[in-house]
């Protein structure tokens, strides 16, 4: 953009300001009469709730607005303005993961410390699915670079680390985890490994195995070749640990003094050998500290625990323990001041000001946790402290998503907005309002007033547990709510739309405790025509629901809009119940899928009858027609679609024609409230499919290429006036229709005509274009903002100042204006690295929303 076209630009902003109400009058009339669901052409993922399986946070040493977050499923996320809002920046890295194979699993992420647009990052690997990667333009490509590292006889490989040798980027350390199919008492056994490249990562050697897995590798900067290893994490098993029988086994922390050739053990004052989390004094190398514990092996369940945060003064000769009864998994320095120490734990955050003599404790009030308010954090596993401001520092959390806290750890605040790896089980929509969208899963329960725009956490009053299965909304009352755990069998009730909830039943037979009697109510259901009445059924939790049959009483009913529920004694005990269907217009017919086939009852589930005809099938969900209560609709488990229209005494089927595979796994099904002729369907292996003829014939929606739905592997399926919600697991929700009625914008820079890294010379002139693609958003308005990452820090445009240093986003003007392609031309800049980032909020105001920003970039290497 030149400086003569941005001054007759923001000389026209009033009249064009003029115009765009104009077209908004007009587009709000062709949308009332339009059928909105039809007008948009692809998914938009709503980048929340906060989840998924966080690992590392990094900030680059040169510039803290530049920061990393690693996700299980999401993969690697970068922030240009300190963590206020992530992109993901996974270009190049092909190892995925998942049911649908969409998942990006980057568990491990290092910047080198002697040029920070170098990273490595490795997988989280599924067999023969891992890699090392490595990118030397600050993230935004990575190429895989693991020869020398092999599977051999091994199940899977996974990268817990990297370690650099400072003044010499070629030597690395990549720590890992070897699976193995040994079941421990909670956990998997798993073995490790460390190994170590001295030519960048273009050959690799194996210099350690061993009986847990390798989590850090700490090099002394005075002597490279001494090297300390910390084994074993929080929810592994040891190899050699026989935890059901109270060996705890481990291998603690290792040493080495010729550069990893040979290792010692150095364990003398340690009560735990499995060390999550090692820290060395950012000026002393003889300080360090351990955080250890794991959850079935330190004696937390004999009541008996031995893990803590530990300290050595002397290189690790003698440790002491300077923090008790607590499974530690985290620890750090402050850079700038390193007195200050913090160590974390799944209850409560730790301070010390005077290097670890004396410590605070932190923890939301009145709860047995730390985090954000109405957000369970759980298990903090990687921290890192601002190397400015000792009371600033960040958390990465093992249930997914970024906190930030400003105050010392006392108060936190999540800092996730834009990505999200959030494995969510179940969605509500009220029935008066469906811009509101509830969403429950393995990081909490969670609402949303704007169609996903933004998502607060309501796990407040005893909403405190680790782990989430449903959520239900009176159809008369969309302030009374009803959460379900998944391990405790716990029902809770608000009565305000979750601002506060209460337990109002718990499942005698449950004991989170022990992993074979971890249940929960995996759906709750309001009856349409007695909104009083509901039902709630049991399942063992998601890791063991399909092969183990729960305990004790699985139906149970309420007449009380859900303030007490009484058990329901039946022939279905014993079996997991996935789903539950109530006629619209008899509250005491229910039908319930199982583990075992579908159940019917016509009493209100005072007895039940097995549905014989369709069998012992695994059925993961049913619906049932509100205009025909006889037609039924079956999904199975890697079996497809079952349709009845007699009430469940007979089926047909599979009726798979126009899925993907021809043994889908049907996880979720949801008929159009507006049209019962169309239903829609989850494949948690393939995506989305829609039937417009009752379930007889599918094909997916709403293309072939199930367009904006970047991970396709659904949990659950809500609609409500046209507007369709997907839970996903690892992409949290997904949403089709609803908001402005069109897509969000998809950003597009380029550099010299190319979407790649290129290089110039400095005497070149670099041409800059921005605009969006051409998928008519024409009509739409918005704040659009660029910035210049240079080898002297960040610069953003403004129209009648041109580059300007630092970074802020400023209102520039409307998206139309941007429809067709914008050049900015440059000369004379000096030889570095550049990327170029172009941003878009969908909401002109003047005043960007982080909450709602899209970007694009491309990078240019300038030589001489």
């Amino acid at each position: 953009m030149n400086q003569t076209r941005g001054l007759r630009h923001k000389k026209n902003i009033l009249k064009l300001r003029r115009l765009l109400l104009l077209l908004s009058f007009i587009a709000l009339l062709l949308f009332l009469c339009t059928d909105e669901t039809a007008s948009q052409t692809s998914w938009v993922s709503t980048g929340g709730p906060l989840g998924g399986l966080g690992y590392d946070v990094r900030i680059n040493p040169a510039n803290k607005s530049i920061m990393y977050v690693t996700d299980n499923y999401a993969g690697v996320a970068k922030s240009i303005n300190a963590g206020q809002t992530w992109y993901q920046a996974n270009s190049g890295i092909s190892i995925k993961g998942g049911p649908s194979g969409d998942a990006v699993n980057i568990f491990s992420l290092t910047i080198d410390p002697n040029n920070h647009d170098v990273i490595w990052a490795g997988t989280n690997g599924e067999g023969s699915a891992f890699g090392v990667f490595k990118s030397t333009d600050g993230g935004t490509t990575w190429t895989l670079k693991t020869n020398g590292i092999t599977l051999g006889d091994d199940i899977g490989i996974v990268f817990r680390g990297f370690t650099i040798q400072q003044d010499n980027s070629n030597v690395v350390y990549a720590q890992a985890e070897i699976p193995t199919d040994v079941n421990g008492w909670e956990f998997n056994r798993v073995k490790g490994r460390v190994y170590k490249t001295t030519d960048g990562g273009e050959s690799w050697s194996l210099i350690w195995q061993g009986d847990n897995l390798a989590r850090y590798l700490i090099i002394n900067p005075t002597n490279p070749d001494i090297l300390y290893l910390s084994t074993g994490i929080f929810d592994r098993e040891a190899y050699n640990s026989d935890c059901t029988n109270s060996l705890p086994g481990g291998v603690g922390v290792l040493k080495s003094t010729d550069g990893g050739g040979t290792w010692t053990p150095i364990n003398n004052g340690f009560t735990d050998l499995y060390v999550g989390s090692l820290r060395m004094h950012p000026t002393n190398p003889q300080i360090l500290f351990a955080a250890t514990g794991n959850n079935a092996c330190s004696g937390q369940y004999t009541g008996n625990p031995v893990s803590g945060l530990f300290k050595t003064a002397d290189g690790g000769a003698f440790w002491t323990k300077v923090i008790t009864n607590d499974i530690m998994t985290t620890v750090n320095f402050s850079p700038s001041n390193p007195n200050i120490v913090y160590a974390g734990s799944a209850r409560a955050f730790y301070r010390s000001n005077n290097g670890g003599l004396t410590w605070s404790s932190f923890s939301k009030p009145g709860d047995a946790d730390w985090g954000p308010p109405g957000v369970r954090a759980g298990v903090p596993i990687d921290i890192i402290v601002d190397p400015v401001n000792s009371d600033v520092l960040y958390a990465n959390n093992y249930g997914g998503g970024v906190f930030r806290s400003t105050d010392g750890s006392e108060t936190w605040k999540d800092w996730s907005k834009g990505y999200s790896g959030a494995e969510i089980h179940d969605l509500c929509i009220p029935a008066s309002n469906s811009s509101t969208v509830y969403a429950i899963g393995r990081s909490g329960p969670f609402v949303s007033s704007n169609y996903g725009g933004d998502w607060i956490g309501i796990g407040n009053g005893d909403a405190n547990f680790a782990e989430w299965y449903s959520v239900a909304v009176k159809p008369t009352n969309s302030n009374l709510v009803l959460i379900a755990d998944e391990h405790q069998g716990v029902i809770l009730r608000s009565a305000n739309g979750g601002k506060d909830f209460i337990t109002v039943f718990r499942h005698p037979e449950t004991n989170p405790s022990d992993p074979n009697r971890r249940q929960g109510f995996k759906t709750m259901i309001f009856a349409p025509s007695a909104p009083d009445v509901a039902y709630a059924g049991l399942a063992k939790d998601r890791s063991t629901f399909i092969s183990s049959p729960s305990i004790g009483t699985v139906i149970y009913k309420s007449n009380d809009a859900g303030a007490t529920f009484s058990p329901m004694a039946s022939i279905i005990d014993g079996h997991n119940v996935n789903g539950l269907v109530v006629d619209p217009n008899n509250s005491t017919i229910v039908y319930a899928a199982t583990t075992n086939g579908v159940y019917k009852t016509t009493n209100g589930a005072i007895s039940w009858v097995h549905l014989d005809s369709l069998g012992t099938r695994h059925i993961e969900a049913l619906v049932i027609q509100p205009q025909q209560p006889d037609y039924l609709i079956a999904g199975e488990l890697f079996g497809g679609i079952w349709i009845s229209k007699d009430g469940g005494t007979s089926w047909t089927g599979p009726h798979n024609s126009g899925f993907n595979s021809s043994n889908p796994y049907i996880s979720a099904l949801v008929i159009d409230p507006k049209n019962t002729d169309i239903i829609y369907a989850g494949d948690l292996y393939s995506g989305v499919y829609q039937s417009l003829n009752k379930g007889n014939t599918w094909s997916p929606f709403p293309d072939s290429k199930m367009s904006g739905l970047m991970v396709r592997a659904v949990k659950d399926i809500a609609i409500n006036d046209r507007v369709i919600y997907v839970a996903t697991q690892g992409g949290g929700v997904f949403r089709y229709g609803g908001g402005t009625g069109i897509d969000n914008p998809v950003p597009a820079i380029s550099a010299n005509g190319s979407d790649d890294p290129s290089t110039i010379g400095t005497n070149d002139v670099l041409s800059v274009k921005v605009s969006l693609d051409a998928r008519g958003n024409a009509g739409e308005n918005a704040d659009w903002w660029l910035v210049m990452d240079t080898p002297s820090g960040l610069k953003y445009y403004e129209i009648q100042g041109g580059w300007l240093p630092g970074f802020s986003v400023t209102y520039q003007g409307p998206l139309i204006d941007l429809t067709t392609p914008v050049e900015l031309l440059l000369t004379g800049l000096p030889q570095g690295t550049y990327t170029f980032y172009f941003g878009v909020d969908m909401t002109m105001n003047g005043t960007p929303d982080f909450d709602r920003l899209y970007y694009d970039s491309v990078l240019v290497n300038i030589i001489k």
